[in-house]
């Protein structure tokens, strides 16, 4: 235990000097860094306007609308982080022979992959929660503004709708936080599948993600086809036959659209106002094909890198 331990925070360590994981920060924070910005300017020109006593309710309004687009941007970004990652990883690794140094040491290769596979999802979801953590911040300054005392006086509590300082519920912030492990645990397991084969992480990085692309074009294809052909199928003929091979395909092995569909930004918008829990069909199919999805990369991954010619 404590091997594996030491192994995950040198992983982690590793990760946290390398440059791509700062810009990956500064992207994904960008709009929270900005929102902070907007914040003070709303401020000034509502009370510039005069609009009234109950202005933190719009602005509460306006960051959290800002987290449900910083939640969203990370879903759209996390995939191109997590395959040069994950390409540094393994694949550099590979090619510059500091995996041969590591396998040396008495640890298992399933041990490898399931360190690495914690110190990136760990990072990610860090820098996830620091953006979440400025928006709170937002939230407090805009109390903080707009009421100095931190409290709305007795008089405007019946107008106002929603005077509290959480951002967002525990429930729904824990819900997130299983979305968003179990999806990007199943990019970094496809990730991983694919730097078995490559020695550079740039290389890497462009086929895994030319592969990603190359199979949500396939599913998006499929839909559109199946509409523009509904008026020529027949029930029988070849072509019918061939369009629900198409669907198919497209509903068992395209499994991209499992992470779209829990990231789509009406799905997390649902999620934060208490509208849906992760219990909703909506939800709950994604997510259990994104975690059977992710069963079948790691061992799949397990077992190529364990017949896989490192120490020779």
């Amino acid at each position: 235990m404590d091997r594996m331990k030491n192994l995950i925070l040198f992983e982690l360590k590793k990760i946290l000097n390398n440059k791509k994981a700062f810009l990956f920060l500064l992207v994904l924070n960008m709009v929270p860094i900005v929102s902070s910005l907007i914040l003070l300017l709303t401020y000034i020109t509502c009370r510039g306007l005069g609009l009234g006593d109950i202005q933190f309710m719009g602005m509460k309004k306006a960051i959290q609308f800002m987290f449900t687009g910083h939640f969203t941007l990370f879903s759209y970004i996390a995939p191109f982080f997590l395959a040069l990652i994950v390409g540094d990883s393994f694949s550099t690794e590979f090619g510059r022979g500091y995996m041969k140094m590591l396998l040396i040491t008495p640890v298992k290769r399933w041990q490898v992959i399931a360190a690495k596979s914690v110190s990136i999802i760990t990072f990610l979801l860090i820098a996830v929660v620091i953006g979440g953590l400025i928006l709170q911040t937002d939230l407090l300054i805009a109390r903080g503004i707009t009421q100095p005392m931190g409290v709305l006086p007795a008089q405007l509590q019946t107008k106002a709708m929603d005077t509290s300082l959480s951002m967002v519920t525990a429930t729904s912030a824990l819900q997130l936080f299983v979305i968003s492990f179990i999806a990007n645990i199943m990019m970094i397991g496809f990730f991983i599948v694919f730097s078995m084969y490559f020695e550079s992480a740039i290389l890497m990085a462009f086929c895994s993600l030319s592969a990603i692309l190359g199979i949500h074009v396939f599913y998006l294809s499929s839909d559109i086809l199946k509409a523009l052909l509904s008026g020529f199928l027949t029930k029988g003929s070849s072509l019918e036959l061939l369009i629900n091979s198409f669907e198919s395909i497209s509903k068992y092995f395209c499994f991209t659209r499992y992470y779209t569909d829990l990231f789509y930004i009406n799905t997390i918008q649902e999620l934060l106002n208490g509208k849906i829990s992760i219990f909703a069909d909506k939800v709950t199919g994604p997510l259990g094909f994104c975690f059977v999805w992710t069963i079948i990369f790691y061992v799949v991954a397990n077992l190529i890198f364990a017949r896989k010619q490192v120490l020779h």
